[in-house]
């Protein structure tokens, strides 16, 4: 069960213990949070979900990953750009080796996961599950997450 990627995706008010540019985080914080209300999501929800590796496909969670690549600036004409996503990835984590290992599972997403339409919902499912299961593959840990309001 191994999501590096998609745990940034869906973090929201949960704090990743790494490090983190504080403006990334302030970003992620922001767009989660507002994808969560705007799709009536509950963000200790969200927690269950980075701890039982499932991707859930209801409507509201497809629309809750698209709108987080809206808001994080990863779309463009509301497909994901792949070179957005990857470009961040040293605010992310300060380790040389595991930018290589997620610049891998970013550069196999890139290809194949191709946006066949513009439905940033549908997009951002195929992105996120795409993260999930490359990320297992190339056995990412999964960081400390923790709620800051817990």
């Amino acid at each position: 069960m191994n999501t590096a990627l998609s745990l940034t995706t869906l973090l929201a008010v949960f704090c990743i213990v790494a490090a983190v540019s504080p403006e990334y985080h302030t970003k992620v914080v922001t767009a989660v949070t507002t994808c969560s209300k705007q799709q009536n999501i509950d963000l200790k929800q969200l927690l269950g979900i980075l701890t039982d590796g499932k991707v859930p496909e209801s409507n509201e969670y497809k629309c809750l990953y698209g709108c987080f690549y809206d808001k994080m600036g990863y779309l463009t004409d509301n497909k994901v750009d792949w070179g957005k996503v990857k470009a961040l990835n040293t605010q992310k984590y300060d380790n040389p080796a595991m930018v290589e290992k997620v610049d891998k599972v970013i550069d196999t997403c890139s290809e194949g996961v191709a946006a066949k339409s513009t439905d940033i919902c549908e997009n951002g499912l195929q992105a996120i599950k795409c993260f999930r299961e490359e990320s297992k593959k190339l056995q990412l840990p999964l960081p400390d997450v923790k709620f800051d309001s817990a």
